[in-house]
């Protein structure tokens, strides 16, 4: 078999072959690395199961040795020193910190005079090396060191790098004032890709022991679905906390520290929502998303009457804010409510410090977020807001402006707190059944995060097609009703994953519509393969390989309809119905609404197709067949 030939090599490489950082930044370890990514996805492997227990061996070999190597040679050029030499006039530099007069910003916080022991006869970078552990040590992050000083020297600026030729001796006779280097902090745009916390998730993070958590800082207050430390859940994809030090979120290094002055109340640790992916070994973040509603309307507090303990309260909590007052649901509105895109009016993020004017009243939540783009901002909560945070500095923290805040409430939470409940029956113990489905603000922020994620630049779009092998279609404004049906019915398509595009359309037809001014296009459902798709765990653009029809093949014509409300769709059928089936059956007009009313986002793919918007008239859905008859391949020109 073709495959053991393929094993046969990935067993050697998994074996033989020693990963490096060096090596992974070559062209031919990116060749290599993504021909193990394409070899378990491509058509003819995609079902192969040992093949893909080999291959991800070999990405966790990869990774380990990359970061072990990477880590190690961090760790030189961070933290290593080497020791003063054992000679006779050794010397004491002083470095002093001028930061504040070199800057068009305020700068508040100046490092006290650090001294540095060496002699004469050393390279200055080894004094400037002992000096940048000493003052990091002291005021920075483990994971986000300083590294970018300038001494003022009397020819003017110059970066301790430019320094590093010379001894301490020639050095000292460009000193104003014996044996004291002035010198300017110019790390305000260091990035630090390269540190070690990219490679840990946030619990799994280890710290040195002189970055421990101060006694002063407080402990939190639990998540009603906070358990213990050492939960481990029953299900897969149940959500539930890991309790995490604050201290293992760097962020930018200068804030979340045990020297920290301000904010002056800093929770010690954080409450993380988590759930285990495919395997208990791969414990992820919950996707946190703005727009969902995680705050019931009874728990919101509005900035200028947040009492200190409130304030208090949302200390190591998921906390979500929005610079919109929401309406109680529960009361009809007067008037037409205005519409509110609420994935931009809201924010999630995760409160680690609360500071507090001179008599004690609440003035700025800190918050952070946590993933890939780690940031960090300020919730104003005196009610005043004309406030903006340190607003002239590069290194100010972003104000956010703050209708209402409130604690998350995650399932997990909701779970617990019905448990707390001793009045219900024992019949009320009993599993609620689904059959009325999901409320339709829950429906629809379940549904609308699908529908973001399906749209990210960086996800492969795909449709499920069922055992019916039935997509439906047609003008979405009137198939929407609870008796309307859809005009178009394609069967005979192979069930399985498809993915999905929205292409412009070529051709001189096309080409004649452009100078019209219209923007045709090409929505396109191509088969890839057998499986189901998992809106929580979608692929990665390019990780799916799809064939499309030959530029000879045969299209025939297997659906029409017309559209007079100018929003075209077409859905797979049964990926349709399973959505639907979650909500409840009176909501399914607005559950068929929300896939167009997306609150300005222009989302074209949704969970089961596309609806996009189009001109009014009649449409043709065509379809490409494969050598078993069936349908592989549709197109819809709009």
């Amino acid at each position: 078999m073709p495959g053991d030939g393929i094993a046969t090599v990935l067993r050697r490489i998994k074996e033989e072959l020693v990963w490096t950082k060096a090596l992974s930044e070559t062209d031919s370890g990116r060749a290599l690395y993504s021909a193990l990514v394409a070899c378990p996805t491509s058509p003819e492997h995609s079902h192969d199961a040992a093949l893909k227990t080999l291959t991800t061996a070999i990405y966790d070999a990869r990774d380990a040795q990359i970061r072990d190597d990477h880590l190690r040679e961090t760790e030189v050029r961070w933290w290593h020193t080497e020791p003063v030499p054992e000679e006779v006039g050794r010397i004491t530099l002083t470095f002093r910190d001028v930061t504040a007069q070199h800057k068009t910003w305020l700068v508040e916080d100046a490092w006290t005079p650090e001294g540095v022991e060496c002699v004469p006869s050393e390279a200055f970078h080894r004094a400037a090396q002992r000096f940048r552990v000493q003052v990091n040590q002291k005021y920075r992050h483990p994971f986000r060191p300083s590294m970018r000083f300038d001494a003022i020297l009397r020819t003017g600026h110059i970066s301790f790098e430019s320094l590093s030729g010379r001894t301490i001796e020639d050095t000292l006779g460009d000193l104003s004032d014996d044996c004291v280097v002035p010198y300017v902090r110019s790390d305000e745009y260091e990035e630090h890709k390269d540190s070690p916390e990219w490679y840990f998730k946030p619990w799994e993070r280890t710290l040195p022991s002189w970055c421990a958590t101060p006694d002063h800082w407080v402990d939190p207050i639990p998540p009603p679905g906070f358990v213990q430390d050492d939960y481990v859940p029953t299900a897969q994809n149940e959500q539930y906390y890991k309790k995490v030090p604050t201290l293992n979120f760097p962020h930018n290094g200068r804030n979340i520290v045990p020297s920290a002055k301000k904010p002056d109340i800093i929770s010690r640790a954080l409450f993380i929502p988590v759930e285990d992916k495919f395997t208990p070994t791969r414990t992820c973040e919950v996707t946190l998303e703005d727009g969902a509603d995680l705050v019931p309307h009874g728990a919101h507090l509005t900035p200028g009457a947040i009492t200190l303990d409130a304030a208090r309260g949302l200390l190591g909590r998921v906390v979500q804010s929005s610079t919109e007052p929401r309406p109680d649901p529960d009361t009809p509105p007067a008037e037409k409510r205005r519409k509110v895109n609420k994935h931009i009016a809201q924010t999630i993020g995760i409160a680690w410090g609360l500071e507090t004017t001179p008599d004690g009243a609440p003035l700025w939540l800190h918050c952070l977020k946590s993933g890939w783009i780690p940031s960090e901002y300020v919730l104003p909560l005196s009610g005043d807001t004309r406030m903006v945070y340190e607003p002239r500095s590069p290194l100010s923290i972003r104000t956010a402006r703050c209708a209402w805040v409130g604690a998350a409430v995650f399932p997990t939470d909701r779970k617990a707190l019905k448990g707390t409940n001793t009045e219900h029956t024992a019949a009320e113990d009993e599993p609620e059944a689904d059959s009325d489905g999901l409320p339709y603000s829950d429906w629809s922020d379940k549904t609308m995060a699908w529908i973001r994620k399906l749209n990210m630049k960086d996800i492969d779009p795909v449709a499920e097609v069922g055992p019916d092998g039935m997509f439906v279609g047609g003008d979405l404004g009137t198939s929407k009703g609870d008796d309307d049906e859809f005009e178009a019915e394609v069967t005979g398509a192979k069930p399985g994953i498809w993915l999905m595009s929205v292409e412009p359309a070529d051709g001189d037809e096309a080409d004649e519509d452009r100078l019209m001014g219209e923007d045709p296009r090409v929505i396109r459902f191509i088969w890839v393969s057998e499986g189901t798709v998992d809106y929580d765990a979608l692929p990665l653009r390019g990780s799916i390989q799809a064939q499309g029809a030959d530029a000879d093949a045969t299209w025939e014509i297997v659906g029409s309809f017309s559209v007079d409300s100018s929003y075209v769709c077409l859905f797979s059928k049964y990926a349709l119905d399973t959505l639907l089936s979650t909500g409840k059956d009176e909501d399914r007009e607005a559950m068929l609404e929300a896939f167009f009313d997306d609150g300005g986002e222009g989302n074209v793919f949704v969970p089961s197709g596309v609806v996009t918007s189009s001109n009014d008239g009649g449409y043709e859905i065509e379809g490409c067949r494969d050598g078993d008859g069936q349908i592989v391949e549709l197109r819809l020109r709009v």
